[in-house]
């Protein structure tokens, strides 16, 4: 397994390769945990980073897609989607613990708007369904604690996350609400 990436301080730990992650020693709890948040942000800063290569590149060597394409085994739309949304909200106006889709929902609009709602959606845990709303001109919808009960141990944003869950699954039984 050629190694790809060290996580964070678990460098003589954890390794991770194109093929996977390889835990070397064993992690505590903390650790673990620790790993599956960096793990998670992981996957905002590849689609921002991708974007963010594929504008140095456009600029540096007029070359863009074809070449990306081939090295990186990602789609045309893909990469220009990284790329639009790397380019239409800069580094400096992105907003850590914010997915990489709450920037595209934003990226059609002015900087200071940009600004204002990525601010407020970090703050009031917005969903990318309630942020869309927001910027389509349609009410924020209730967040999901003031619709059901959520379990204690649980934020709203994970209950939110188990019901999205349920919702794309087709495997449930008919009574089922979220059955499509």
């Amino acid at each position: 397994m050629t190694e790809v990436v060290h996580i964070g301080s678990l460098t003589d730990s954890v390794t991770i390769s194109e093929t996977g992650l390889a835990v070397i020693r064993d992690l505590s709890f903390d650790q673990w945990s620790s790993l599956m948040g960096t793990l998670s942000r992981m996957d905002t800063a590849f689609q921002f980073a991708l974007g963010d290569a594929l504008n140095y590149g456009s600029t540096k060597y007029g070359e863009r897609y074809s070449q990306a394409i081939e090295m990186t085994g990602q789609s045309y739309q893909s990469l220009a989607n990284y790329a639009w949304v790397s380019k239409a909200v800069p580094i400096d106006r992105r907003v850590a613990g914010l997915s990489w889709t709450h920037h595209r929902v934003v990226a059609r609009l002015d900087p200071e708007e940009q600004t204002r709602l990525l601010k407020i959606a970090k703050e009031q845990d917005w969903t990318i369904s309630a942020l869309t709303e927001e910027v389509r001109g349609e009410p924020v919808t209730k967040a999901v604690s003031d619709m059901i009960p959520v379990p204690s141990g649980m934020t709203p944003k994970d209950a939110s996350d188990v019901l999205s869950t349920a919702h794309a699954c087709h495997t449930l039984c008919d009574s089922c609400p979220f059955k499509k």
